[in-house]
């Protein structure tokens, strides 16, 4: 594979080498170089002019006892330790900060103040010099023409260049092709490390999915997969997660579903075995009653009132088999296409003791459902919040709709209540489980079976006071 990835360097190799050929013999003609002599020379001599000029200036200025500079100069009056005291106007900046630096280093090491006559400070952009006065010092400076400048040194540059290229054409030319192929071997060796690095982390992103796949088919639904970036493999594992969140929620439906359906059957034997007695024994008080003849009134009240009590606990175990035997009969699905907001609606009307917050959303299309076990669960779902609500000030019970991010109908039951205590929250949904002090403590039992039949779920959320959530599939009517 190395000696095929290879192949194409050494046409590439040839091309390179001509035109590399050919670009010396342009770059490094006589006439070019004649050029670039003659540029070079021509700027050395302006440059020379505008010093001789320059100096002659400043030689009228100083003939002149210090008068009349000419215009176009900067300048600077220091005393005599070298302490500016006056400038021209435009003279600031860094240019003018480096020329006193200078100025004042050679201020401190010249013993002839004389020779501070001939100093000279050239920069790129300007011609400087300090002269000696009667009271101090006068830095005078010219700006050069910028274009000239970087004209010449364009040239300069150029001509230094040509220079090089001249005297390494022979070894630049013989050597190109050892330096190509290494840089090429390079190039090829860097692309197999990457090729192997990404392909590695490839294959260990699909290995932490395969990992995971067993897990999930071990049984940890709760597994959820690090993504690690945005790439195709990033991409899968996010629908990794989110197939293995779906499988997670329809395995908890199963087990909610299971042991509903050992409720049922819990409940369904319950019903009968208490049940059974029940006639028997209302009979045989009733018979007691009947036969007494005697002249007892003691003992005739005590009969008749313990005839009482034990009819009326009869009562309310035939109350309690009725309840078992409703809750273990699993209710026939009759979904229609119906409206989930008038629903609330009527049922917040019916309910009228504790005001109600509709919070609906318009928009909520029809969906089938069963209309009726709805009503079974709103109703239970207000009865245990008026309940809950006894004796609180302003109580408000709140109910709005919505639609979630997978499309369902959402439905969030809350109240300003006490709320649920977070000891007993993971019980609530459980059938008999009960914290009033009536009821059989099935109606959140039968709010999670009709969701769950529905294919929906309930959860419950954190307050202030009760908050239930409860999502419904929204299946076309069509």
């Amino acid at each position: 594979r190395a000696l095929l990835a290879l192949l194409p360097a050494l046409p590439a190799t040839w091309a390179v080498r001509q035109l590399i050929h050919k670009s010396f013999e342009l770059g490094l003609s006589e006439e070019l170089r004649a050029g670039l002599d003659a540029g070079a020379e021509n700027g050395r001599r302006l440059l020379r002019s505008e010093a001789r000029l320059f100096n002659s200036e400043l030689r009228v200025f100083l003939d002149s006892n210090g008068k009349n500079l000419p215009r176009e100069f900067d300048w600077i009056r220091l005393d005599e330790y070298g302490v500016p005291r006056e400038r021209s106007k435009n003279f600031h900046g860094e240019e003018a900060e480096a020329l006193l630096q200078e100025v004042a280093n050679v201020l401190s090491q010249s013993q002839d103040r004389e020779a501070l006559l001939t100093l000279r400070a050239e920069s790129r952009k300007r011609m400087s010099s300090l002269l000696t006065l009667e009271s101090g010092y006068l830095l005078a400076s010219k700006t050069l023409d910028e274009n000239f400048l970087a004209d010449f040194d364009a040239t300069i540059h150029a001509q230094q260049l040509q220079a090089g290229l001249d005297l390494e054409r022979e070894r630049l030319s013989r050597g190109f092709l050892y330096p190509f192929l290494l840089v090429y071997l390079l190039l090829l060796l860097f692309s197999m490390i990457l090729a192997g690095l990404l392909s590695r982390r490839l294959t260990r992103g699909l290995d932490v999915l395969v990992e995971g796949s067993e897990r999930i088919g071990a049984g940890d639904w709760s597994l959820r997969l690090d993504p690690g970036g945005r790439d195709e493999v990033g991409k899968l594992v996010l629908a990794f997660n989110d197939m293995a969140a779906k499988l997670e929620g329809q395995q908890r439906r199963l087990l909610d579903l299971q042991k509903m359906a050992a409720w049922r059957e819990m409940a369904r034997g319950l019903a009968h075995e208490i049940k059974n007695p029940l006639t028997p024994i209302t009979l045989v008080v009733q018979e007691l009653r009947d036969r007494y003849q005697g002249d007892d009134e003691k003992f005739s009240n005590l009969l008749s009132e313990s005839g009482r009590i034990i009819e009326e606990e009869v009562e309310s175990l035939r109350m309690l088999s009725r309840e078992f035997s409703e809750f273990a009969r699993t209710p026939e699905m009759k979904k229609l296409p119906s409206d989930l907001n008038g629903l609330l609606r009527d049922q917040a009307h019916l309910y009228g003791s504790v005001p109600v917050q509709l919070d609906l959303m318009e928009e909520l299309r029809e969906f089938e459902f069963d209309s009726e076990q709805m009503r079974r669960v709103l109703s239970n779902l207000f009865e245990n919040s008026i309940s809950a609500l006894e004796g609180v000030t302003n109580a408000q019970i709140r109910v709005a709709t919505g639609v979630s991010s997978e499309g369902h109908a959402e439905l969030i039951f809350s109240d300003n209540g006490p709320g649920v205590p977070d000891e007993i929250r993971e019980r609530i949904f459980e059938p008999h489980f009960t914290t009033k002090g009536s009821g059989m403590g099935l109606g959140l039992a039968l709010v999670r079976s009709v969701m769950l039949l529905h294919g929906g779920e309930v959860r419950l959320e954190e307050g202030p006071g009760a908050r239930f959530r409860l999502c419904l599939p929204m299946e076309d009517p069509s």
